[in-house]
């Protein structure tokens, strides 16, 4: 069964050893970023240990567009939260960063990478994805309810699958009514690789990027369709 999924955050942090980062440094690195059409940053500020790079207000509203990269003391944080970003797009944001950090910045490698994809659906058989989650996922009825004192406002499920044993990714799948739009389910994949990456090594980010996306594309939308049938 197809569905429109709808990509709402992509988010990547990149761990390495901790260094001491030079003012010096991270603004060569914003002016490197800045000629880039993949990646740039129009605002930059240096905060406690390192720099913030952004293109919208962080005003912390919910649905609030974010376009956000951190760099840290021991981690590079990129973030696309509602701004309509590609997966391609992200992909090539986040290379492009990161190939210019490690160019620019006191580090050599990134040790371990995790990314989260965050997306949202509607399941074709129901229009309240709350009901959907208790009653046909899980089974539950009415009465099986009733101990508590009110209905949930939020229904959903987790997994944690072992690591994969070609990639040795862990994958964290977060499956969940969305509190945005009770129409909506949320789904989250949240895919961990301790495999480290140098620069000679950096295609790896985008495919390990793409994986993550594609086990919440693939096997988590199978999921879902399972039970998004008349016949549930």
């Amino acid at each position: 069964m197809s569905y429109a999924l709808r990509s709402i955050a992509f988010v990547a942090e990149l761990i390495h050893p901790p260094v001491k980062h030079e003012p010096r440094g991270l603004q060569s690195l914003h002016s490197e970023l800045f000629e880039s059409s993949d990646c740039d940053y129009r605002d930059f500020r240096l905060v406690p240990g390192g720099a913030q790079f952004s293109n919208s207000p962080q005003n912390g509203l919910p649905g609030t567009p974010v376009s956000v990269a951190n760099v840290l003391a021991d981690r590079i944080q990129v973030r696309e939260e509602q701004t309509g970003c590609s997966k391609e797009d992200f992909e090539a944001r986040l290379s492009s960063f990161a190939k210019n950090a490690l160019n620019v910045l006191p580090m050599q490698l990134f040790m371990v990478q995790q990314f989260a994809v965050r997306s949202v659906i509607n399941p074709h058989t129901s229009n309240d994805a709350r009901a959907f989650m208790i009653q046909t996922v899980f089974g539950h009825d009415e009465g099986m309810l009733s101990v508590f004192p009110t209905s949930p406002s939020l229904s959903g499920m987790r997994f944690t699958f072992p690591p994969d044993p070609e990639t040795q990714a862990v994958f964290n799948v977060r499956l969940e009514s969305y509190s945005q739009d009770n129409r909506s389910l949320f789904l989250e994949n949240v895919g961990t690789f301790g495999k480290p990456v140098t620069s000679a090594e950096l295609p790896e980010l985008t495919q390990r990027f793409s994986s993550t996306y594609d086990f919440l594309q693939g096997e988590v939308i199978d999921f879902v369709s399972q039970f998004d049938t008349e016949d549930a």
